[in-house]
């Protein structure tokens, strides 16, 4: 009787496919952490050094331009080191807000996708800020997109993800999403409303175990060479997703009822990824090869996506875009210095990269001198965003006094699209001449953009050491402990 209740523990630790008392909440505002002390370290000192370990033990390099994750959502001791081998590959990337997708687990069932109307998420280490912005854009659009608390309160696999999102990512905002029963027609619908939360430094991750075997879980295809089989079933799967697949992914778990439990989320994920995007499986294995029962066990994927194929051709811009940009500037420049307006513009000519989310910014130029600066690397739909530079760079750098309509004829513009930025470790792995740099200590910023350094004849050094100036920090200040550092790079072209 003992072992049979043990093993009741271990099934359910696995995988929670039933339901659950559901948390109370002192705060209505934030959801409490349903799971803390049983799928996870109930202690916040011994939780950080946990996910600590498994980071540090996941053999895997960083990857750039990721943009989704799928992560298995098991307890910690069976999923932890397969998530890790996620969030290890991403965490070099800097990120804003992720896109969090998991399944219904619970016997409450509905239609569509739960979107939260909660301010936080609290584990024991902390809050998890929601962006209630995203999330109220996607409810006020109804139908698909509704608030299930019933569902959401005890669900355990997006909870499952917060410490490892709380360390990797900290300070990043969460849009948790439910995705429960979810036709074809849906799933595509669901992912145009959530491309338009969608830019540069958004990761989506979608939260799924695959196949769930066992008389426990009701599925047992085959009975013997259980791990080989496992193996061959669950690759089956992941080969669709790595060819970007939703329809092949379906069609697979139609025709071998492989009890992948998120493969709603994993659905939705590969309709919002960009064509060209990249996937790469990162680690896989079974509960049983960490028990040695494959009676019933369950299998756990890491898979990552990159924007690599896609980012090319999204983020450079062709001849005639950077002429058409240009002139969009001059005429900026012209309209707003005499009247204080931005031109009209008929977006409906435009090309689809014009109207996509960049940072951008603008430089003013005059004999070859600093006129103007202004940027922002919040990715902004990018025409716009050259007109609302163009007329800060003119009258809102605080550096100069602002530029009059006689100075138009000879100023000179010059626009920088940026990439996203990604973290570094060390000063060391700036490339001068390729990378933009900020650099951050405290409550201390500043940037420079990749063709200051080269403009001005300066080495790594030197120029680290009037960007610490600029940030208002000592000039060897980059070389202290607490300096972080992140990079860029930028599409630069001027009159």
């Amino acid at each position: 009787m003992r072992y049979l209740f043990i093993i009741g523990l271990i099934v359910a630790s696995i995988c929670k496919c039933g339901g659950e008392d559901m948390p109370k909440s002192q705060d209505t505002g934030t959801r409490p952490p349903a799971l803390a002390g049983s799928w996870y370290k109930g202690s916040a000192d011994e939780l950080r050094k946990d996910i600590r370990q498994y980071l540090d033990k996941a053999d895997v390099k960083p990857l750039a331009d990721v943009s989704a994750l799928i992560v298995p959502h098991a307890g910690h001791q069976y999923s932890g080191p397969g998530a890790a081998y996620a969030y290890k590959a991403a965490g070099s990337n800097i990120y804003k807000r992720i896109i969090l997708m998991g399944p219904n687990h619970q016997p409450y069932r509905f239609k569509g996708i739960a979107v939260t109307g909660m301010s936080a998420y609290r584990t024991p280490l902390g809050l998890v800020e929601i962006d209630t912005v995203a999330c109220k854009k996607l409810l006020d659009k109804g139908g698909i997109f509704s608030n299930q608390p019933e569902a959401e309160m005890p669900e355990h696999s997006l909870e499952i993800q917060l410490p490892f999102i709380q360390m990797v990512f900290p300070g990043c905002k969460l849009v948790p999403l439910i995705v429960d029963s979810l036709g074809d027609k849906d799933s595509r619908t669901a992912a145009e409303a959530l491309k338009e939360i969608i830019d540069g430094q958004t990761l989506l991750i979608a939260s799924s175990d695959f196949t769930h075997f066992g008389e426990s879980f009701g599925y047992v295809p085959f009975k013997d060479n259980v791990k080989d089989n496992l193996k061959k079933l669950d690759g089956g799967a992941i080969e669709q997703i790595l060819k970007l697949s939703p329809d092949g992914f379906i069609k697979y778990l139609g025709a071998t009822g492989a009890t992948i439990c998120g493969h709603n989320p994993i659905t939705l994920l590969l309709h919002l990824l960009p064509a060209g995007s990249k996937a790469e499986l990162l680690k896989y294995y079974t509960s049983g090869d960490l028990t040695g029962d494959y009676n019933h066990t369950v299998s756990y994927a890491a898979i990552a996506f990159s924007r690599a194929g896609a980012a090319e051709e999204s983020y450079l811009l062709g001849d005639a875009e950077q002429k058409f940009l240009l002139k969009l500037a001059r005429q900026t420049l012209q309209t707003y210095l005499k009247s204080g307006k931005q031109p009209e513009v008929d977006d409906s000519k435009l090309t689809p990269r014009l109207k996509q989310k960049f940072g951008v910014f603008v430089s003013l130029h005059q004999n070859k001198q600093l006129r103007g600066c202004i940027g922002n690397f919040e990715p902004v739909v990018l025409y716009k965003a050259v007109m609302k530079q163009v007329a800060d760079s003119a009258t809102g750098d605080p550096r100069f006094e602002p530029m009059t309509a006689v100075e138009e004829p000879r100023t000179q513009i010059e626009i920088s699209v940026m990439s996203p930025m990604k973290r570094i470790d060390s000063y060391k792995e700036i490339i001068v001449g390729t990378h933009g740099v900020y650099i951050k200590k405290g409550m201390h910023g500043a940037t420079f953009l990749p063709q200051v350094a080269p403009e001005q004849g300066w080495d790594r050094d030197t120029m680290l050491q009037y960007l610490c100036q600029k940030a208002g920090l000592e000039a060897d200040a980059y070389k202290d402990k607490g300096m972080e550092f992140l990079v860029y790079t930028a599409q630069v072209f001027g009159e």
